[in-house]
């Protein structure tokens, strides 16, 4: 074999390296991530409920409804006081959407259940951390 076949054979071997890194990168900005960490809450009837690597896109419900919520995960989230993760009245969402009230919860950080405030039943992953 001659050295110039041996630098054809690593020339193609390096596109094609090179092809499958720009393929996986592509893949990878195309999926999902999760929230790395957990989301902790309490419902009214007194119920803990841990909610591990929430996606990050789109609205979550909150089973029971939750007085207080600890955010232990890389992400700010956003708690609505209805189940469709929209906001008051006074403001819009990204979709246009109005109606029910909503709490921004920075990363590490917990909020409690204020008397006569209704139930948080759903959240949104705001973004950011991971």
């Amino acid at each position: 074999m001659t050295c110039r076949s041996r630098r054809r054979r690593r020339s193609r071997t390096g596109r094609r390296a090179a092809a499958a890194v720009v393929l996986l990168l592509a893949v990878a900005g195309c999926t999902q991530h999760p929230a790395m960490g957990t989301i902790e809450y309490r419902t009214p009837a007194k119920r803990e409920v841990t909610i591990q690597s929430p996606d990050e896109d789109g609205c979550h419900r909150l089973p029971g409804g939750a007085h207080h919520v600890t955010n232990h995960t890389v992400d700010d989230i956003r708690l609505y006081a209805n189940e469709d993760c929209v906001l008051t009245k006074a403001g819009k969402d990204q979709a246009g959407q109005t109606g029910g009230e909503s709490f921004y919860l920075g990363t590490q950080m917990s909020v409690a259940y204020t008397p006569g405030q209704s139930p948080w039943l759903s959240y949104s992953v705001v973004g950011g951390g991971g």
